[in-house]
């Protein structure tokens, strides 16, 4: 939820901002949120005051506040910010009502190998934080430290018990095992008493344009895809299952307030914001929409199973991204997955007398005549539409259909100039638009969609002009995050 891109300098579109974190505050309390991670694509403390305000005013039962903790590679600085925390902590109603607040580290090799400095113990900054919790906040069970670590990463976690002298226990339950499951978890005991959990998750192979063609690679991040979304959230993310047997949403809220009212569920053109909507806008919003409702009632393999009768494309690409964040942005990328989609959960929603006739009068004859075929209608109508992701990108994006003659252009003459003199011409085609051009030509190149706007020698040029926008005009930068649709 906080500024992920460090190649695109701050401003209120990519982190979030003072009066977003009042909204989200006002939303986890009309929500009645039990379990609020505050995290990433981005260092959540690069904003600190905003930090700390979120663990004031929270009134969620179990807050986790995800951090690299680069701030405790100075002792000092690690004393001062866990203060003010736990300030911020005591500030709130938590102590009343037996709320906590989770300080939940980001513990493996690629985090220790960034934030180690020349001549420091590469674990010195996480002994540091051990030392300041066993010290000051043990006897505090609202105010705890957790290091949250990746499966196959027990030598740096021996590692670690061997800095501080600590002992494993292994736990049945992770302590949020109630809400969430994870992989594993144990318990590290210092002699001192002191305690603190470690859990472990999966490691994602997260990339924003696998190639389709690579079946071996595409069937181990599907399998880790999978394994993450039908057993660890038990195929339907957009849903949390709470101790009594209730149930609630799982929502996400991105640092540019984008909200998804069903993680992993949502129609993603369907503008909700934590700027302009408050709980009970979000879950009109949310649960009005035909295709998310389907999706929430009847979980993920509803949609993908919906969708496979048109675009097995579109399901593979979708969990092998790897991001879960990204499922329904690129599951439903392509206008016309997202209408067929619609349309077939429409019909099912008729056929269990879900929606009555007399609201069916106040449609449109057009879509009256949609719901009426039968699905093998709707797949050939669909198969004979020749309205491409290209053409779609031409009717959305401003300049990109100067963009695409440009690319038939180079077939002709594979001349790197035409693209570097066009960006030049148009200064206020911003870099993160380049990039989601890129990253589109990067996604054809590697067979994510059926293309009829190319011919097969075009088709053929598009891997050469990816390299010139990359290399060229955006020297390697990568500002567009595939997540947004702005």
């Amino acid at each position: 939820m906080f500024f992920s891109n460090m190649t695109e300098s701050k401003n209120s579109y990519n982190t979030m901002t003072s009066l977003r974190i009042s909204n989200l505050m006002k939303l986890v309390q009309d929500s009645n949120t039990g379990y609020l991670l505050v995290s990433g694509g981005g260092e959540g403390f690069l904003e600190p005051n905003l930090m700390y305000r979120i663990i004031e005013e929270t009134k969620a039962d179990v807050t986790w506040m995800v951090t690299s903790a680069f701030w405790a590679r100075d002792k000092d600085v690690a004393e001062k910010v866990l203060k003010n925390m736990y300030d911020a902590f005591l500030g709130g109603n938590h102590k009343e009502c037996g709320r906590k607040i989770v300080c939940r580290v980001s513990f493996d090799k690629f985090h220790v190998w960034a934030l180690t400095l020349p001549k420091q113990n590469p674990l010195q900054y996480v002994v540091n934080l051990i030392k300041l919790f066993e010290e000051h906040y043990s006897h505090e069970g609202g105010f705890v430290l957790m290091l949250h670590s990746l499966q196959g990463e027990e030598t740096l976690i021996d590692g670690l018990c061997s800095e501080i002298n600590g002992e494993k226990v292994v736990r049945d339950l992770p302590s949020d095992g109630e809400v969430k499951v994870t992989e594993s978890a144990i318990t590290i005991k210092l002699k001192s008493g002191y305690a603190f959990e470690v859990t472990s998750a999966k490691l994602l192979l997260s990339d924003l344009a696998p190639d389709l063609r690579n079946e071996a690679e595409l069937k181990r991040k599907i399998t880790i895809w999978e394994q993450d979304a039908f057993c660890n959230e038990r195929g339907n993310p957009a849903v949390t299952y709470n101790p009594d047997g209730t149930i609630g949403t799982n929502m996400l809220v991105v640092y540019d307030g984008r909200i998804a009212g069903g993680w992993q569920s949502e129609m993603p053109d369907v503008p909700i914001n934590v700027d302009s909507d408050d709980f009970t806008s979000v879950m009109k919003k949310t649960l009005s929409d035909p295709g998310v409702l389907g999706t929430i009632e009847n979980g993920l393999v509803y949609r993908f199973n919906i969708i496979d009768e048109v675009c097995p494309k579109a399901v593979l690409r979708a969990k092998a991204v790897n991001v879960r964040d990204y499922t329904s942005p690129i599951l439903l990328e392509e206008d016309k997955i997202k209408l067929y989609y619609t349309v077939r959960a429409l019909q099912d929603f008729i056929a269990h007398s879900r929606i009555s006739k007399e609201e069916m009068t106040r449609w449109s004859d057009e879509l009256k005549s949609l719901v009426s075929l039968k699905k093998n209608e709707l797949q050939t109508l669909y198969n004979d539409s020749k309205y491409d992701i290209v053409q779609q990108f031409i009717e959305q994006e401003k300049y990109f259909a100067e963009f695409v003659q440009l690319v038939k252009q180079y077939t002709l003459k594979h001349d790197s100039r035409v693209f570097l003199d066009f960006f030049k011409s148009r200064s206020n085609i911003s870099k993160r638009t380049i990039d989601k051009w890129r990253l589109l030509l990067k996604r054809i190149v590697n067979c994510w969609y059926d293309i009829y706007s190319f011919n097969k020698l075009e088709l053929n040029a598009i891997e050469e002009i990816e390299r010139i926008l990359d290399e060229k005009v955006l020297g390697g930068t990568r500002i567009y995050e595939g997540l947004t649709y702005r």
